[in-house]
C-alpha cells in the first residue's frame, strides 16, 4: 500500500535510503510538501555520509534545476495554449513564462502539466562514493538549445560569484534556463565539486537529464 501521510512518506525514505535503495519523486509544480521530502531524503543520505556540509549547495542546485523544469513545462503549455505567439522571440517567452511565476499561477499551470502529461521526475541514487542525482523533465531540447546550455555550464565554471558572471555575460533572457544553470555552476563551485561533475543530456524526443554527481569520499 502507498504511503498516505507525510510520516508514511518520511518513513518509506528513509527505509529506502537504510537499504542503499534510489529515492524517486515526481513533481507537476513547485509546492511545499515535495520540497520538503527532498530535503529530508537529501539530509538523511549526506548524514550517513557525514558530509552535512555539502546540504545547502546541493539542495539550493536541485531546486533550481527543477525550478527550470517547471518553466519548461510551462513554456509549452503556454505555447500550447497561444499564450505565447512567436516561441523563438526569446523575451516574449522570458515576459510570459515571468508572469506565471507565483503560487497560485504555478499551481495552476502544475495541474495543466500533468494533464499534458509534463512531469518532473527527482532521483536520488545514493552509491558507496557518490550520491548520483539527476532531473529529468520529458520534453527534450532541441541540439542548439543543448550547446547553448553546455556552453552556459563551462563559463559559469570561471567565476566564484553569480552577480560576477552577468555583470560580465549579460543575459536580456535571464529568467529563463541560463540563470539557473550558471547559479548551479557557482553553488557546487563553492564546495569543491567540479562543474564538469554537472552535465546535461537529452534523447531529442523525450526527456532531457540534469545531473550532478556529489563526491563522498
Amino acid at each position: 500500500m502507498a504511503p498516505t501521510t507525510s510520516q508514511d512518506i518520511l518513513h518509506e525514505i528513509l527505509s529506502a535510503i537504510n537499504k542503499n535503495q534510489e529515492v524517486v519523486f515526481v513533481s507537476y509544480s513547485i509546492l511545499d510538501e515535495t520540497e520538503k521530502n527532498i530535503q529530508y531524503a537529501l539530509s538523511k543520505i549526506l548524514e550517513r555520509h557525514n558530509k552535512s556540509d555539502l546540504y545547502t549547495p546541493v539542495y539550493s542546485s536541485i531546486k533550481e534545476l527543477i525550478a527550470n523544469a517547471v518553466k519548461a513545462n510551462a513554456k509549452y503549455i503556454l505555447i500550447e495554449e497561444g499564450e505565447i505567439k512567436n516561441p523563438d522571440d526569446i523575451m516574449e517567452v522570458v515576459t510570459k513564462v515571468r508572469n506565471i511565476l507565483n503560487e497560485e499561477s504555478l499551481l495552476i499551470y502544475g495541474i495543466k502539466a500533468k494533464q499534458y502529461g509534463l512531469s518532473t521526475r527527482i532521483y536520488l541514487k545514493p552509491q558507496p562514493t557518490r550520491i548520483t542525482i539527476d532531473v529529468i523533465n520529458n520534453l527534450p531540447v532541441t541540439r542548439k538549445e543543448l550547446e547553448r546550455m553546455r556552453e552556459r555550464i563551462e563559463r559559469s565554471s570561471n567565476y566564484d560569484s553569480i552577480a560576477d558572471f552577468f555583470i560580465e555575460n549579460p543575459d536580456p533572457a535571464a529568467e529563463g534556463m541560463g540563470l539557473g544553470l550558471s547559479m548551479v555552476v557557482v553553488l557546487l563551485k563553492s564546495v569543491g565539486i567540479p562543474y564538469t561533475n554537472f552535465t546535461l543530456y537529452t534523447d531529442f524526443k523525450t526527456k532531457t537529464i540534469a545531473r550532478i554527481i556529489v563526491p563522498l569520499m
